[in-house]
């Protein structure tokens, strides 16, 4: 990820693992390798034109306050089939996100939700490929 990272402009610090941990339990599901990889690195990342909720970071308070357990809490989507935690928007409504698996973790894939129509559609294998996709020739 080390690699990925270069690709992002972003240059807002990462987490530490406490703070990651204390998201997942509030989440009520547990983030895949990659993601966690990532957001030690660079918290609040974007990429082209995807913006990635930051995890609340308690030395940032303030400037991760609009983090992704507030913006989960405030969506509604109980007619979905399958759980989905929501990682980041385009600001259109559109999100990506990960599924929830049944042992309560996010699987790998990074998924799209079309806010217009509700449905869902596999985006990219994982957030490094879609790192590398959409970042390549930026």
């Amino acid at each position: 990820m080390e690699q990925v990272r270069k690709l992002i402009f972003t240059r807002k610090p990462g987490l530490e693992e406490n703070d990651i941990i204390n998201t997942e339990k509030l989440l009520g599901a547990k983030f895949p390798n990659k993601f966690r990889e990532l957001v030690k690195l660079v918290n609040h990342a974007e990429i082209d034109e995807w913006i990635l909720y930051p995890i609340k970071d308690n030395k940032r308070i303030a400037k991760t306050f609009d983090d992704i357990i507030r913006n989960n809490k405030e969506l509604d989507f109980r007619n979905m089939k399958e759980r989905f935690i929501f990682i980041g928007e385009d600001g259109t409504g559109d999100l990506i996100g990960y599924k929830i698996n049944n042992e309560g973790n996010m699987e790998e894939t990074v998924y799209y939700l079309n806010h217009e129509s509700q449905e869902v559609t596999l985006l990219f294998n994982d957030i490094e490929e879609m790192i590398k996709t959409l970042l390549k020739n930026k």
